[in-house]
């Protein structure tokens, strides 16, 4: 009785607990691809929404200052808190819409101080913060090693970097990308100024801002050329973005193509991001997710405020 007793109530064998192992392990296997999705979802959603805050700031902007906010000067040049909100100001877009996501504070420090102040509040306060907003969740939201030092500004102990960028049209005017003067098609440009009247394609048919392309391997450190002078920079390819479409399709694919970001690959004025699509604003304060397979055609007249060209349906 005593034996029949042991027999009923014996643990289980070693196969029996690698096979209930091995159970658990493939239905984990099965949830965590679909687990992992949600929070990729997830993530995608709360960076449409920084697009969209990001969005209606510049639209604030357009409304209390009559125009979209200039994009400074030129890389190597930081924000100046005494120098206003337009062409005078070195600092770009980012910079100037501060007042408008609650960053004001951000934006006046320094405001009263001479030139050795402003110095160093800028390189040790201004310049190196993370500003949640302009950090896509997707991508790690941490100072970047200093980058160039700043010709009016000295050499920052870091820099916050910013995941979106603006819109500078479809029509570089140098080698460089770079647009200097008003001969953009774009609606964020340099030290001058778009209303939204200027938008003459229509404010649903251009882009504003949106998430740009960057290497992985330069989230964190310098080395990327557009990564490596932060949001508080004036008119360089770490704040804006062309949607230039060259006669040569290498070009394109090498510069402006959208793409998501990839290991091991640079390129420069790219929108891009991390998600399974890239997230873009329009003038009119809405936020589209766009497939990177955009057409090219599309993309580009996208970029152009003002060419009078229907665009194909996303």
């Amino acid at each position: 009785m005593e034996s029949s007793w042991k027999a009923r109530t014996r643990g289980f064998t070693l196969v029996e607990l690698l096979v209930v192992i091995a159970i658990i392990g493939v239905l984990i296997g099965m949830t965590m691809p679909a687990v992992q999705s949600v929070r990729a979802a997830a993530r995608r959603t709360v960076c449409m929404n920084q697009a969209k805050q990001l969005a209606i700031a510049c639209l604030m902007h357009e409304s209390s200052m009559r125009s979209l906010p200039a994009n400074g000067w030129f890389y190597r040049f930081a924000a100046d808190p005494r120098a206003g909100f337009g062409a005078d100001q070195p600092g770009g877009w980012h910079y100037n819409i501060l007042p408008w996501i609650e960053q004001g504070n951000l934006r006046d420090l320094g405001s009263g101080g001479t030139d050795a102040e402003v110095k160093a509040i800028m390189t040790t306060e201004v310049i190196p913060r993370v500003v949640a907003t302009f950090v896509c969740p997707s991508r790690p939201s941490v100072p970047i090693s200093p980058g160039w030092n700043f010709q009016n500004m000295g050499t920052p102990i870091a820099f916050g970097r910013s995941d979106y960028a603006c819109n500078s049209g479809n029509k570089p005017n140098n080698n460089s990308g770079y647009f200097l003067g008003n001969d953009s098609s774009g609606v964020i440009y340099g030290r001058l100024s778009t209303e939204l009247r200027d938008i003459q394609d229509g404010t649903t048919n251009t882009y504003l801002l949106g998430e740009r392309y960057l290497n992985p391997d330069f989230y964190t450190q310098r080395g990327d050329p557009d990564n490596d002078q932060g949001w508080t920079v004036g008119n360089d390819t770490d704040v804006f973005r062309t949607t230039d479409l060259p006669t040569d399709p290498a070009i394109y694919a090498s510069k402006y193509k959208p793409r998501k970001d990839t290991a091991g690959l640079s390129v420069r004025n790219a929108f891009g991001g991390p998600h399974t699509v890239f997230n873009m604003a329009r003038c009119d304060g809405s936020v589209h997710g766009i497939n990177y397979h955009i057409d090219p055609e599309t993309h580009f007249r996208l970029g152009n405020r003002e060419d009078g060209e229907p665009i194909a349906e996303l």
